[in-house]
């Protein structure tokens, strides 16, 4: 069922890519080199698109969002003010204004899904070069290497898939195939990494002892991220006790002994503090810490 599910995804995608292009592929194709920068973020956020597919693709996303937006909001519009004239004004800019948001996030979304990348990229880099460095010392070729580090999955299993792949099913040479990926990626660390395999490979020196001195250079970089880890988890920790526990607290004290003074009922707010504001701060506090944490 998810092998339909996707296969029918990919047919949709397929569709629109070409609907997309069909209606305003003439359009964008005298532009398409002004937009280089967009070009290098699908390459590093593996979006599959070029330039002109993906933009074209966008437009008529955002075609689309203005379209139903403008009948959304004249219904909702018509309903609450009772006039049609105004629901047609209204919602013409509204639904303006909607699509353009939602074309800026499509356009913005290659660069965040990059960045993304990056950082789960450079958290397990550590213990990948750890793993690698292993592998080498094995003596096995540089194809191998790739594959044996892909199987370890994640993002960097990922890019050592690709490796192996241009290297065995697409007949590149391991320099080639290396260059490629070291100018695809979107961490500097990892680019750092493979340019000195690379160069290793390349002047035939001994790989082992290098990934062996990048795993301790990386490993010394893992600490200290665990200490600015820990300064900030305290930075953060005391701003929540401070602010949302004893100023909740306090608050409800407070509340507690003004309301009989003033003659309010403060009980809803009381709750909601407690079984509501609370929980949430929390939930989010929990998800600001788990998005720092240095490792996945």
């Amino acid at each position: 069922m998810s092998r339909e599910c996707r296969r029918l995804e990919l047919t949709g995608k397929i569709m629109l890519k070409k609907i997309s292009q069909r209606l305003f592929g003439d359009l964008i194709r005298p532009y398409a080199d002004y937009f280089d920068p967009l070009k290098f973020s699908l390459k590093q956020a593996r979006i599959k698109y070029t330039v002109e597919e993906y933009l074209s693709t966008l437009i008529f996303g955002s075609f689309i969002a203005f379209m139903i937006s403008v009948m959304g909001m004249v219904v909702l519009i018509t309903i609450t003010t009772g006039s049609a004239t105004y629901a047609y004004t209204l919602s013409l800019v509204i639904s303006a204004v909607f699509s353009f948001v939602v074309f800026l996030m499509g356009y913005y979304y290659p660069n965040i899904r990059g960045k993304n990348i990056k950082t789960k990229i450079e958290r397990s880099l550590p213990f990948t070069v750890v793993y690698m460095s292993t592998a080498a010392s094995a003596n096995i070729t540089i194809a191998d290497l790739f594959k044996t580090t892909s199987m370890r999955g994640g993002e960097i299993g990922m890019e050592c898939r690709r490796i192996y792949r241009d290297i065995k099913m697409l007949g590149m040479d391991p320099v080639t195939a290396i260059t490629k990926a070291a100018n695809r990626t979107p961490s500097p660390m990892f680019a750092e990494l493979l340019w000195g395999v690379l160069s290793v490979v390349e002047r035939g020196g001994n790989l082992a002892a290098y990934l062996t001195e990048k795993s301790k250079e990386f490993m010394n970089h893992y600490r200290r991220m665990l200490n600015d880890y820990s300064k900030q988890v305290t930075f953060y920790t005391e701003i929540y006790v401070t602010l949302i526990i004893v100023g909740t607290l306090f608050f409800l004290v407070m509340t507690s002994i003004m309301s009989p003074m003033v003659g309010g009922n403060t009980l809803l707010l009381q709750t909601f503090l407690v079984f509501f504001f609370i929980p949430l701060i929390s939930a989010g506090f929990i998800v600001l810490l788990r998005s720092i944490y240095p490792s996945d």
